[in-house]
């Protein structure tokens, strides 16, 4: 079998660990990806379709929808057809994000209609994306959580440095909401302040269920249109913008001050300037990946914390963590005891008294830290990279009517 897989992430070099022949294509451009136009995707569509008509293949893989892409459509002048039709080829896209990141790049209406595509198959990192999707009513999607890229790893004891910074953490303070939400609409906040009521006593699982449980905005019809889809996704994430800033706050920005405040030089936040504005706290700039890779094997304890979108599951982060070597601490999720055996291979708190707690047994306790670093680091070696992700790709794509070309050469 032969796999088509876009740079952005190293999809190429796991499809290669994974044992298949792999056609390595150019990502969009920045530019491109945030901000463009139908006419960007046309022109990048055009350049990805002359290579693969050169060197065919069974399968497209790309990362955030970079295989989103369109070309002339030779059977309707004036009429623009996805590359991955044209090729007769499936497309499979691994999102990271919630479907708002493909608004950025085409008109709603039209994506809506593209999301239709029988061919196009869409992984979710998150449990409550892949019921969103379905409330859209967006065919073929799965749950697949995000891994770690397929590197060569040092699998020897790290070197922890226990008497410099104890707790790692890197990451941006993520919402804006709160400084520029003079003119909001306080009924679509009534809307996210019901959900976390909802969420936080366990009445409902995720926002897409507080909102269905409460009709706290419109549904779409079984056979709406796809523009009608559109805008209830549109309306939809109108609602939920509140809830994920409140979020933001609730499961990401408190441990990160309440950490600088109680810790001291003993934490080490590296991040961008919003935390100084916002909080006043004095971040280390971004590390360059040397760097960063060499704190999360010196530093006890590396934190994950997830931002206000992240409903159930887990960002990259700690695959990242745990593949170097680290000691992952993270904030309760429900998905994440089905990735990582708690207290065995990670640590996890749910609130401060927790974390608090799980840092200074840690703390004291540096045997049993290295015991479950080590633990986790076997357990994304073995199961959490991404050539691992690639066996649920290919159930996903081909079902279970996959035939033996489809199997590693």
């Amino acid at each position: 079998m032969r796999i088509a897989a876009f740079q952005r992430r190293r999809w190429p070099a796991a499809v290669k660990a994974a044992g298949y022949d792999c056609v390595t294509l150019p990502a969009p451009p920045n530019s491109a990806y945030f901000q463009a136009t139908l006419d960007d995707l046309i022109a990048h569509g055009r350049y990805v379709r002359d290579l693969l008509e050169a060197e065919p293949v069974d399968l497209i893989v790309d990362a955030h929808g970079d295989g989103m892409l369109f070309v002339d459509d030779p059977r309707e002048r004036g009429r623009d057809a996805l590359l991955h039709h044209h090729l007769g080829v499936p497309l499979f896209s691994h999102f990271s994000e919630t479907l708002r990141i493909l608004f950025r790049r085409i008109e709603p209406a039209l994506l809506f209609e593209m999301l239709q595509s029988p061919t196009w198959h869409k992984g979710l990192f998150v449990r409550a994306h892949v019921a969103e999707m379905a409330f859209f009513g967006i065919p073929n999607c799965c749950y697949l959580p995000l891994a770690a890229d397929d590197d060569l790893y040092p699998t020897q004891p790290p070197d922890v440095d226990h008497a410099g910074p104890l707790v790692f953490f890197a990451g941006h303070q993520q919402s804006r909401y709160f400084a520029h939400a003079d003119g909001a609409d306080t009924r679509l906040q009534r809307s996210g302040a019901l959900a976390l009521a909802a969420v936080a006593d366990a009445s409902a699982g995720s926002f897409l269920e507080a909102y269905r449980c409460y009709a706290l905005g419109p549904e779409p019809a079984p056979d709406a249109p796809p523009a009608d889809r559109a805008e209830c996704a549109r309306r939809y994430y109108a609602h939920k913008l509140f809830y994920t800033a409140a979020r933001n706050l609730g499961t990401r920005d408190r441990f990160v001050v309440r950490l600088a405040r109680q810790l001291g030089d003993r934490f080490l936040l590296v991040g961008d300037e919003r935390w100084q504005s916002q909080y006043g706290l004095e971040p280390t700039p971004r590390l360059a990946d040397d760097d960063y890779y060499r704190r999360l094997r010196t530093t006890p304890l590396c934190l994950n914390v997830v931002n206000g979108d992240n409903d159930t599951g887990l960002n990259l982060r700690p695959f990242e963590i745990t593949a170097w070597g680290g000691l992952l601490l993270h904030y309760h999720q429900p998905e994440l005891p089905e990735l990582f055996d708690i207290g065995e291979e990670c640590v996890s708190f749910r609130n401060e008294a927790e974390l608090f707690d799980r840092i200074r047994h840690l703390a004291e306790n540096p045997r049993q830290r290295d015991e479950i670093a080590r633990a986790g680091q076997e357990r994304t070696l073995r199961e959490h990279l991404l050539h691992h992700r690639l066996a649920t790709i290919l159930d996903q794509v081909f079902q279970e009517t996959r035939v033996e070309s489809c199997q590693p050469s």
